[in-house]
């Protein structure tokens, strides 16, 4: 079987992917020993293809160029007369068929490797979301310090060993803002609670290790902050003693 260069040409891709038949690969190999032009294009497809085996990666330079100038080509017209009866014909015109498969092949790995820096992509925006949190409760945090009117609280444990520091405004808002306490196991979570007026009321979940934290206490009442440790998610009252706890000072 002899194949003209323009039938080699459409062996080329699925070559690339070892998808031809061993008669076909014969043929292929042996033109591209003396076509400079074929063997870069069977170069180019098994550099997609080993970047496509990668996904998550970054492709090699000029991979995507290559590809973004492909599509732009004019595509050949379609010649309807090919299409006639397989009765009593060679296999041959099949491959055609087995470029289309590859190519479906090629594209379902391009949109998964998109899918791959999409989802990196997310991932980065919700880190840089969660910076912007923080340093809005930074800045916040900062602000309370340097109210005059604001008072602070320093919690401890009975024996003095554990600490947690606060800040309270006179508008309510308040923050946890340092503190040694020991990282709970994940179903757990410390709660803060306030004492106003004789009644006990939590204003904090708090999670199993908190850092700076911010909370909200009502009214100018609340005489005593504690923290317990409780089950994942909080509870509404607790029976556990307070790790830590201190006195408000008087507004």
């Amino acid at each position: 079987m002899e194949l003209k260069h323009h039938e080699i040409e459409e062996l080329l891709g699925v070559y690339a992917l070892d998808a031809v038949s061993a008669e076909e690969a014969d043929l292929v190999e042996i033109h591209l020993r003396e076509c400079p032009r074929c063997r870069a294009e069977v170069a180019d497809h098994r550099e997609v293809a080993a970047s496509l085996a990668h996904v998550g990666s970054s492709a090699p330079p000029g991979v995507w160029s290559r590809i973004a100038g492909s599509l732009e080509e004019v595509p050949p017209q379609l010649d309807m007369a090919r299409v006639v009866s397989m009765r009593g014909r060679t296999p041959r015109r099949s491959v055609p068929l087995r470029a289309a498969a590859a190519m479906v092949a090629a594209a379902a790995a391009v949109i998964a490797l998109l899918s791959v820096q999409v989802s990196h992509l997310d991932g980065r925006t919700d880190q840089l979301a969660s910076a912007l949190r923080k340093q809005g409760i930074d800045q916040a945090v900062q602000s309370a310090l340097f109210d005059n009117t604001a008072r602070r609280v320093d919690l401890r444990s009975d024996d003095g060993v554990t600490f947690a520091k606060a800040v309270v405004r006179d508008n309510g808002e308040a923050y946890l803002v340092g503190n040694n306490l020991p990282k709970l196991p994940e179903d757990q979570t410390y709660q803060l609670w306030a004492v106003t007026g004789g009644q006990t009321v939590s204003v904090g979940v708090l999670g199993s290790d908190p850092g700076v934290s911010a909370f909200k206490v009502s009214g100018q009442n609340v005489s005593l902050l504690a923290l317990t440790a409780e089950q994942a998610g909080g509870v509404a009252t607790s029976t556990k003693t307070p790790i830590v706890r201190g006195l408000l000072p008087v507004a």
